[in-house]
C-alpha cells in the first residue's frame, strides 16, 4: 500500500489539474485493498480451521484505519519531498538571477564610467593640456583592470584600492589649484577581497557634483580597514545646482542595488546632505 501510493499513485496524479482524479483513484485503490485484506484474512481462518470467527466490524475497522494511515504516511513522505526539491530548485534558480543581475550591472557600470572619464579627457585635449597623454594612460590603465581582472564575483581588495587611486589621480588631473582632493587608506587590505567595482561610482558621483571649473573644492576619501571590516567614507562639497543636474544616477542605483544583492545584512550605508556638503559612510563586511 506505502509504496503504490509513495511511488506511483501520489506522483502520477496529485496534481493541480488532476486532484479529482487522485480523489478517486484512491478510494477505489483504498477500497479494493479493503476488500482484498478481508478476504485474505477470511481464506486464512477457513484454512487453519479457527474456532475464533474473526468480527466483520472489528476487522473492517482495524484495515480501515491502519490503511489510512499507511496512505497518510506516504502523502506526507512525498509532500516533504516534494517541498525540499521545491526549495532547492528555487534557491538555484535565485543563484541564476543573482548572477545573471550582477553581470547585468557590471555591464552598466563600465560604459557610465567611460563616458564620463572620456568626457574629461576631451576637456584636456580642448585646452591643449600637457595633462592629456598622462590621462590617456592612466585611462588604458584602468581599462585593462576593468576588462580583464572583473570578471570574476571577488578581486583582491589591495588591487581594487589601487584602481581607486589611479582614477582618482585621473580624475585630479583636469582639476585647478583651489581644489583639493585627498585619499587615505589605514589599516593592511591583504588577505582580504571585495566585489569589483563596488565603491567606483561613489567616488565617481563625488568629482561630478563636487568640482567646478571656477570655485573651490574640497573631496576627502578614506578608506579604513580592521578586523574584516572595510570602513568607506567619501565627502565633498556641493556645487550650486549639483543636485538639479545630477541626471539619471544610474551607477549610484547600480552599486546600492549591488550591496543588497551581495552584502545583504553585511553592510551599513549613511548618506548626510545638506546645501554644501555631501557625506558617505559605507561599513562592509568583507
Amino acid at each position: 500500500m506505502f509504496y503504490l501510493f509513495y511511488g506511483y499513485i501520489i506522483k502520477q496524479y496529485l496534481k493541480p489539474n488532476r486532484f479529482l482524479k487522485f480523489v478517486l483513484v484512491s478510494i477505489s485503490v483504498f477500497i479494493c485493498f479493503i476488500c482484498l485484506e478481508l478476504s485474505v484474512d477470511y481464506l486464512v481462518s477457513l484454512i487453519i480451521n479457527s474456532k475464533e470467527k474473526i468480527r466483520f466490524a472489528n476487522g473492517l475497522i482495524g484495515k480501515v484505519f491502519v490503511d489510512t494511515f499507511i496512505i497518510g504516511v506516504a502523502l506526507f513522505v512525498s509532500l516533504v519531498e516534494n517541498w525540499f526539491l521545491s526549495q532547492q530548485f528555487r534557491q538555484e534558480a535565485e543563484r541564476e538571477k543573482l548572477e545573471s543581475e550582477l553581470k547585468m550591472l557590471k555591464f552598466q557600470v563600465n560604459p557610465h564610467f567611460l563616458f564620463n572619464t572620456l568626457n574629461n579627457i576631451h576637456t584636456l585635449v580642448y585646452k591643449k593640456s600637457d595633462k592629456a597623454p598622462e590621462a590617456v594612460l592612466k585611462l588604458s590603465s584602468l581599462m585593462r583592470y576593468m576588462l580583464y581582472e572583473t570578471e570574476g564575483d571577488r578581486v583582491s581588495l589591495k588591487r581594487e584600492l589601487e584602481y581607486l587611486h589611479n582614477f582618482v589621480e585621473l580624475q585630479k588631473l583636469r582639476l585647478t589649484d583651489n581644489q583639493r582632493v585627498s585619499m587615505k587608506i589605514e589599516g593592511n587590505p591583504d588577505g582580504y577581497e571585495i566585489a569589483p567595482l563596488l565603491l567606483i561610482p561613489f567616488i565617481e558621483n563625488a568629482f561630478k557634483h563636487g568640482t567646478s571649473t571656477s570655485k573651490s573644492a574640497t573631496i576627502e576619501i578614506a578608506f579604513h580597514i580592521s578586523n574584516g571590516e572595510l570602513i568607506f567614507n567619501c565627502t565633498n562639497d556641493l556645487q550650486p545646482n549639483s543636485v538639479s543636474k545630477s541626471g539619471s544616477g544610474i551607477g549610484l542605483a547600480n552599486v546600492k542595488k549591488r550591496l543588497d544583492l551581495i552584502y545583504s545584512g553585511r553592510y551599513r550605508l549613511n548618506i548626510d546632505t545638506n546645501n554644501e556638503k555631501y557625506s558617505l559612510t559605507l561599513s562592509l563586511s568583507l
